[in-house]
């Protein structure tokens, strides 16, 4: 399923969410400037207020999303992916779609490291027995301490959240196995600006993941927000996000005014 707003702005930007969410992850937080200045797609993965269709890895969803969305999109386009959904940015990026202007990984790395694997595989089982205990175990490794005793339903919500949004648990297996089944993202070179932001008290981004990211992207911009878990503030995260997207638009102008 696919939402637009603000269809007759000039760029696009598409949204990818994090495991086990949907569009309201991003539509509860999004300034008004980000709305009013582009258009704005939500995707919503298959069997998310949608019917399921099974796809058995990555490159499977990263082809069906580009045939879906990406190709019927006739302006340039901004990627932003948060966790999950930054892993399947970094497999569309492969794909080099050419409307790609420049993308935004959040929270997100380009490896599965084995200690994360088997973090994911205790997430499966939970998933498959206990949909609650699976959102309650997911919320106490991806928020900071702060979050979860400023709010302790914090689990209940992202509970309720998945009941109206999905039947049953086989969209968020299909979403771990995509994560179990993938090891390192080889990204292949390319000049495309992007933009990875992560918190420093995310577990997920350590020092080869900066390295290999830095490896194979030409215009890498890292943003570290101190202080911030795997989830991490949304009105730091938006302020960062609109600052890369003002600089993106700044240096477009340029090209067209024939300075650069």
């Amino acid at each position: 399923m696919v939402q637009s707003i603000n269809k007759s702005a000039a760029e696009c930007l598409v949204f990818f969410n994090p495991l086990s969410s949907d569009s309201r992850f991003w539509k509860s937080t999004i300034p008004k400037r980000l709305l009013n200045r582009f258009e704005v797609v939500f995707y919503e993965y298959p069997g998310y207020n949608s019917p399921f269709i099974k796809l058995n890895s990555f490159n499977e969803l990263a082809l069906y999303v580009n045939d879906q969305v990406l190709n019927k999109i006739e302006k340039p386009v901004h990627l932003i992916g948060y966790s999950y959904g930054g892993l399947l940015v970094q497999h569309l990026l492969n794909l080099k779609p050419h409307n790609v202007k420049s993308a935004i990984l959040v929270a997100c790395a380009n490896k599965i490291l084995p200690r994360d694997k088997e973090i994911l595989s205790v997430l499966k089982k939970l998933s498959e027995i206990d949909m609650y205990l699976f959102c309650r175990v997911l919320t106490l490794l991806s928020h900071g301490y702060a979050d979860i005793n400023r709010n302790p339903l914090l689990g209940l919500q992202k509970f309720s959240n998945l009941r109206l949004t999905i039947p049953d648990s086989m969209p968020v297996l299909q979403q771990i196995n995509h994560i179990l089944h993938t090891s390192t993202i080889t990204i292949q070179q390319q000049a495309t600006s992007i933009l990875l932001l992560y918190g420093s008290e995310d577990r997920m981004i350590d020092t080869d993941t900066l390295n290999s990211f830095n490896e194979h992207l030409e215009n890498l911009c890292c943003k570290k927000l101190h202080g911030e878990a795997h989830m991490m503030n949304p009105v730091k995260m938006f302020y960062h996000i609109n600052q890369f997207l003002k600089k993106q638009q700044y240096e477009s102008n340029k090209v067209t005014a024939g300075y650069i």
